[in-house]
C-alpha cells in the first residue's frame, strides 16, 4: 500500500491547543484544537497554568488523530514558537508545541520550521479563503490580546515580513469583549456567548461614546462605559449587540482614516474577533468600498494549527526544488 506524504502543524496559543494534519496538495487531512479551562470569573490564564494545560491536552489530541496518521508518512513538521516574527517577541506557551514538535522531528529525521503565532493566522486566513499572494497586502489582526493593522509582504519561501501600520493605544477588540462578558457572568473567552446573546436583539442600541480620534484608537473609554451600563443592569442582549455594532463602526473608521493616509486596497481579516457575524456585517457596511475586504471562515479565524501546516508545507516544498 503507498502511503500518503503529510505535513505536521502545531499552535499552543494562550487559549487553544491545536494541531493538524495537511497533504501535499494543499487540502486538510484532519486537525484537531483543544480550548483550555479558564476558572469561572477570570479573565483570562497564567502561562504557566496555560502551559500545564497544553502538556496535558497534547497526548490527547495526537491520541485522536492516530487513525488519521494510518498509512501516511510525515515529510515536515511546523510550530508556533513565538507571538510575532520580531526579534524580542516570546511567550512560554508556544514552548509546549516547540517541544513536541521538535522531538518528533528529531524522532522521525524530518525537518522542522518554526514560525510565529501571527504568521499562523494570516496564513489560515488566505488558506481558508483559498488565496495566495505574492506581493504584499494588509491584514487586520483581532484577537484577545491583538488588535494591530498589518502590511505583509510573504517571504520567498514561506512565512512573512509584517509591519505595523496601526494598533490600539490601550487594551484589544478580544480583550474589551471578553472583560464585559466576564462580568456578564459568561465564560472566558466570552465571544461566542456575546454573540449568541446579541443576536437575540433586534431593537435599539445604545450609543457607545469614543473609540477613534483620526489614526488612534483607544478602547479603555468604552470599556469604562460599558460596565456601567452593566452594572445598571442593562438588557444584557441589547448591550452585547450594541457593543458589536460600535466595535464594527469604530474599526471601520479607524481603517478608513488609515486608508485617507495610505490606500488599503486589500484587507485580510483574521483572528478571533473576526467570526463575529454582527460585527463583519457592520464592519462590511461602513468601511470605505475601496477597501477589499477578505474575511477568514469563521471557523478559521480563531486560534488553529491549519495555518501553520500550510506555511511548514510550503516551506518543504520550497527546500525541495531548490
Amino acid at each position: 500500500m503507498i502511503k500518503k506524504e503529510i505535513v505536521m502543524g502545531f499552535d499552543t496559543s494562550n487559549y487553544t491547543t491545536s494541531v493538524a494534519l495537511m497533504n501535499m496538495d494543499g487540502t486538510s487531512l484532519a486537525s484537531k484544537r483543544v480550548l483550555l479551562s479558564t476558572p469561572k470569573g477570570q479573565r483570562g490564564l497564567r502561562q504557566s497554568d496555560a502551559f500545564f494545560q497544553h502538556v496535558n491536552v497534547l497526548p490527547e489530541i495526537m491520541q485522536e488523530l492516530k487513525p488519521s496518521l494510518k498509512n501516511t508518512i510525515v515529510k515536515a513538521i511546523g510550530a508556533s514558537v513565538v507571538p510575532r516574527p520580531v526579534t524580542g517577541s516570546y511567550m512560554p506557551v508556544f514552548l509546549a508545541g516547540e517541544s513536541i514538535a521538535r522531538s518528533m522531528s528529531s524522532l522521525l529525521g524530518v525537518p522542522f520550521y518554526s514560525f510565529s503565532h501571527q504568521e499562523g493566522h494570516i496564513a489560515a486566513g488566505l488558506w481558508s479563503a483559498n488565496l495566495d499572494y505574492a506581493d504584499f497586502f494588509c491584514s487586520l489582526h483581532l484577537s484577545g490580546g491583538t488588535t494591530e493593522l498589518l502590511e505583509v509582504t510573504p517571504g520567498r519561501n514561506a512565512g512573512y515580513n509584517i509591519d505595523i501600520l496601526g494598533n490600539t493605544n490601550d487594551i484589544s477588540v478580544g480583550q474589551l469583549i471578553d472583560r464585559v462578558g466576564v462580568s456578564l457572568n459568561c465564560d472566558f473567552p466570552s465571544g461566542p456567548q456575546l454573540e449568541k446573546l446579541a443576536l437575540e436583539w433586534t431593537d435599539s442600541l445604545i450609543p457607545i461614546p469614543g473609540g477613534v480620534k483620526g489614526l488612534e484608537l483607544n478602547l479603555s473609554g468604552p470599556e469604562t462605559f460599558l460596565h456601567r451600563m452593566v452594572d445598571e443592569s442593562e438588557n444584557t442582549s441589547r448591550l452585547a449587540h450594541s457593543m458589536f455594532v460600535f466595535l464594527g463602526e469604530a474599526i471601520a473608521l479607524w481603517l478608513n482614516n488609515h486608508h485617507a493616509l495610505k490606500p488599503i486596497p486589500m484587507l485580510l481579516i483574521v483572528g478571533g474577533v473576526a467570526a463575529n457575524s454582527i460585527f463583519r456585517e457592520t464592519l462590511t457596511n461602513k468601511v470605505n468600498p475601496e477597501i477589499k475586504l477578505i474575511y477568514a471562515d469563521p471557523q478559521h479565524c480563531s486560534d488553529n494549527a491549519l495555518g501553520i501546516s500550510h506555511l511548514a508545507l510550503r516551506q518543504f516544498l520550497y527546500n525541495k526544488d531548490e
